[in-house]
């Protein structure tokens, strides 16, 4: 199967090359993921305002309607190239997803929360992240709480 590079596909996103999409073939066409392609158009390397402005647009462009144009590959590649249009080709990293609490640090996440419950919860995981076994165990006994890790 022949499978495009992504940073192929990317350049000629961020050239705004709607007419790329004639030239693939069947094949090509079924090897292109249009959810891995808006994960990449919409983060791009450079300052904030470009990295606003990725975002704003993908958002804007390709994602507001994506279920009605699901069904429409040609579409949403239409689409996906307005919304990359920059003219130049940019590098556009991998934006990863947020990684899942292990149960030894929402122990820690659960003591802390006992000890400060007015405490946003993403200043939490933050304070979690800092404790070791010895430390969050040492806090606990601190304030009167008994845990097991």
């Amino acid at each position: 199967m022949a499978k495009l590079p992504v940073k192929d596909i990317l350049a000629a996103v961020d050239m705004g090359a709607r007419e790329v999409w004639d030239e693939f073939s069947e094949e090509e066409i079924k090897s292109v993921s249009f959810w891995l392609l808006n994960r990449y158009a919409s983060n791009v390397k450079g300052n904030r305002e470009k990295q606003e402005l990725a975002v704003f647009k993908t958002n804007e462009y390709f994602n507001k309607h994506y279920m009605v144009v699901s069904k429409h590959p040609k579409l949403q590649w239409q689409l996906l190239c307005l919304s990359g249009n920059t003219g130049k080709i940019d590098f556009h990293p991998w934006q990863g997803f947020k990684k899942h609490v292990t149960n030894r640090k929402q122990k820690y996440i659960n003591v802390l929360n006992q000890i400060y419950p007015a405490w946003k919860p993403s200043d939490i995981e933050q304070l979690a992240l800092l404790y070791n076994d010895e430390e969050i165990t040492q806090l606990a006994e601190d304030h009167g709480l008994e845990i097991k890790l």
